[in-house]
């Protein structure tokens, strides 16, 4: 990825230092200890390698979470660093793997850890790294491929209330769950780290699941639901475009 030219300028006379301004996309690794390589040669490189190994501990706080959500339906096992791709960016694409940004984990880490500044930017991450476990956790609980993307948006709709990622609208559906019919999506978005806010999502979980088994067992039954969700927003549509 290209991310602009900079000039390296002296950091003061006597302090014999030099220094450079990082684009702003870096600024997310703030605080983050880095080496410098330098690759000699015909084509010089000088290689900044952020160490990022700390992180790891987020993504399987994440997943340690999801796999008390999900606990009433089957255990889904330990996370798997070969299940996923890894890049500082959710741009980043690594085939058919879902992919885990280290810029999301590192915001979940300076905003959602304490338990008091849930941010907006920080929930978004939280939503974005949670969709892509959701898929694998889909995969491992006996989903298709297919059926797995559109549970894992849903899931992290309904756990942290954020509409994320560019799948049918249908996904992040709101369906009669389990007495939560009037309940706003978000289950757990006031602490998205809290593991009882999860233990108690288990059993509406447990309940989305079954939704999709349900659908992987007789696929023109998701046909006709979703067709009809599509039918029933566009008739609300028309009725307030004529009440107005």
């Amino acid at each position: 990825m290209y991310l602009g030219e900079r000039r390296i300028r002296s950091a003061g006379r006597r302090s014999g230092s030099v220094e450079m301004t990082l684009p702003v996309e870096l600024a997310v690794l703030e605080g983050i200890p880095c080496r410098l390589h330098l690759r000699d040669g015909f084509a010089l490189e000088i290689v900044l390698e952020p160490d990022l190994r700390g992180v790891m501990s987020v993504f399987e706080k994440v997943w340690a979470l999801l796999r008390i959500g999900l606990e009433e339906v089957e255990e889904i096992g330990d996370f798997a660093e070969a299940d996923f791709g890894f890049g500082l960016f959710r741009s980043a694409k690594f085939g058919s793997l879902p992919s885990l940004a280290y810029a999301d984990a590192l915001l979940v880490r300076r905003d959602l850890e304490d338990g008091v500044h849930v941010t907006p930017q920080a929930l978004e991450a939280f939503a974005y790294l949670l969709e892509s476990m959701a898929v694998v956790a889909g995969n491992r609980l006996g989903l298709t491929s297919e059926r797995a993307a559109t549970f894992g948006n849903r899931v992290a709709y309904l756990v942290s209330g954020e509409a994320i990622g560019g799948r049918d609208p249908f996904a992040r559906a709101v369906f009669p769950i389990g007495g939560l019919e009037s309940r706003e999506p978000g289950w757990c978005r006031g602490k998205p780290l809290d593991a009882e806010d999860w233990r108690r999502a288990s059993p509406h979980l447990a309940e989305v699941y079954e939704q999709f088994r349900a659908w992987e067992r007789d696929p023109t039954l998701f046909a006709k639901e979703r067709q009809h969700w599509y039918r029933a927003r566009q008739f609300e549509s028309q009725l307030r475009t004529a009440d107005a």
